[in-house]
């Protein structure tokens, strides 16, 4: 099944990093087109979807608000990714020519519920919250009873070395507890960490894909560069993590567009994150089980 996971990889004897949204050797990059997959399984309510054709919605956004939007996902070697120029040039959202997929349903906001222990449901609560001040409206709930959901997040056991990941095949977002091997951190910098974890998998199930350089998002994760972006490679208090990273889980430029970018190829497309188009995009920081903005001036 396609998947995206959280790859955990030994840097060197005693120094263990989480990368995050990182893919097995034995899966593709990308979960596409389950357009075709049954909204019944266990924990998937809302079958994933992505438009015919990647097309996007055109009423939303002009063909100038595109190009400026794709201007800023472009980036660099190590941010952004290139793929997404097609929404201004082709009017598709895809990754390296597939659909990018979502499992938000066709009221426009991602229901979820928590199964989970190792990522509780406070903190399911503050990704929903981070995403949500990223859009400037509601995108994400957490919902009372599974029956509510579009999709569940629930903890597995793997013997792979993967912390967890969007499944897109049923199975929900799912984690493996057994395999978080973060030691000699403060207790704030392990939360901050997994909540980075959390956030980028709500990521992915709106639609969002890899920001870490290139057409597939990966370059970072291929290069082991450790960035501030938290749907790249996030990490904090190691060698190699930026210092803006022990602040706290902190959204830029880049999640506010790729987000406006996805919310064009929902079931119910919206407008979304549009503050960043006046470079006025609302900052959100996630820091040690606190979520709060800093508005534009």
């Amino acid at each position: 099944m396609w998947k995206r996971v959280l790859q955990v990889g030994l840097t060197a004897a005693t120094l263990v990093l989480v990368v995050l949204g990182m893919t097995q050797l034995n899966v593709r990059e990308n979960p596409q087109p389950a357009v075709n997959q049954s909204a019944k399984q266990d924990y998937q309510r809302t079958a994933t979807y992505s438009p015919p054709g990647g097309r996007i919605d055109r009423h939303i956004y002009s063909q100038k608000q595109l190009r400026a939007l794709t201007a800023i996902t472009h980036s660099n070697q190590y941010r952004g990714n290139t793929s997404l120029d097609t929404v201004a040039t082709q009017h598709v959202y895809q990754l390296d020519g597939r659909n990018l997929a979502n499992i938000v349903g066709g009221d426009g906001v991602l229901q979820l519920y928590n199964e989970s222990h190792f990522m509780t449901t406070p903190m399911v609560r503050a990704a929903a919250k981070f995403w949500n001040q990223v859009a400037g409206t509601t995108v994400v709930e957490v919902v009372a009873r599974p029956e509510q959901s579009d999709e569940i997040i629930h903890d597995g056991k793997s013997s792979r070395s993967v912390l967890g990941g969007q499944t897109y095949n049923g199975r929900g977002i799912l984690f493996y507890p057994a395999n978080w091997h973060i030691q000699n951190l403060s207790r704030r910098n392990q939360l901050n960490w997994k909540e980075a974890a959390l956030i980028h998998e709500v990521g992915h199930a709106l639609g969002i894909p890899h920001l870490g350089g290139g057409p597939l998002g990966n370059n970072a994760a291929k290069a082991g560069v450790q960035t501030v972006e938290l749907m790249a490679v996030w990490s904090v208090g190691r060698v190699g993590s930026p210092p803006e990273n022990a602040l706290g889980v902190k959204s830029t430029a880049m999640d506010a567009a790729t987000l406006a970018l996805a919310g064009l190829s929902w079931q119910r497309p919206r407008r979304l994150a549009s503050g960043v188009l006046q470079k006025m995009n609302r900052v959100v920081l996630y820091d040690n089980g606190q979520v709060t903005t800093t508005r534009p001036n």
